[in-house]
């Protein structure tokens, strides 16, 4: 009665040497996506850095305009990057020593991420000078960072002043990404 049709399939599969090189295919394009990727973020950081620097070389040159010298912490209590930014943010005088109330910032420390109106003055503990760094101690913690200006790489910017070889003026740069100065580091800094 019924006649039984035969169907035969003709079925195409991907064999796994296939799928390997799809597979590969796809590797190499997300790794070249991935370079361009990290190369476009690399220079857009040397790009802040450079900016950044500017507007920190502008406020030390308003700065001496202001006070008649530039940033300097004749105790050398400070870093100098902790003196930079005491010194732009309104806290060290042209004497290099911390009175209250601050003075008006040469800088705008929110381009940095700093907000200067997050504090209570009357809050600011002895702001001496002294072994336990007690405004630094304080500042970096109602501020939530360090007393620094930090580069797009979270180093702090290097000020030089006065220079090591003598000579008029400052020196003020970023270590680049590896955080490291120097003869044979010094590829990558950020001027």
């Amino acid at each position: 009665m019924g006649k039984s049709i035969g169907v035969t399939k003709n079925l195409r599969a991907f064999t796994l040497v296939e799928l390997l090189v799809v597979l590969a295919i796809f590797g190499v394009l997300i790794g070249i996506m991935f370079k361009g990727y990290f190369y476009v973020i690399n220079q857009q950081a040397y790009k802040q850095a450079k900016v950044e620097i500017e507007a920190l070389k502008l406020s030390v040159e308003d700065y001496r305009r202001s006070f008649g010298g530039y940033p300097i912490c004749p105790q050398n209590v400070c870093t100098p990057g902790e003196c930079l930014f005491l010194s732009l943010a309104g806290f060290h005088n042209e004497r290099g020593t911390l009175e209250m109330p601050p003075y008006p910032a040469t800088i705008s420390t929110d381009l940095f991420g700093y907000d200067l109106n997050s504090y209570d003055i009357s809050e600011v503990p002895d702001i001496s000078h002294n072994d336990g760094k007690s405004l630094m101690f304080w500042l970096s913690k109602m501020l939530g960072k360090d007393v620094a200006f930090l580069d797009p790489w979270g180093n702090e910017y290097i000020y030089e002043y006065p220079l090591e070889e003598g000579g008029p003026g400052f020196r003020l740069f970023s270590a680049g990404p590896d955080g490291k100065t120097g003869k044979d580091w010094s590829a990558d800094d950020v001027n």
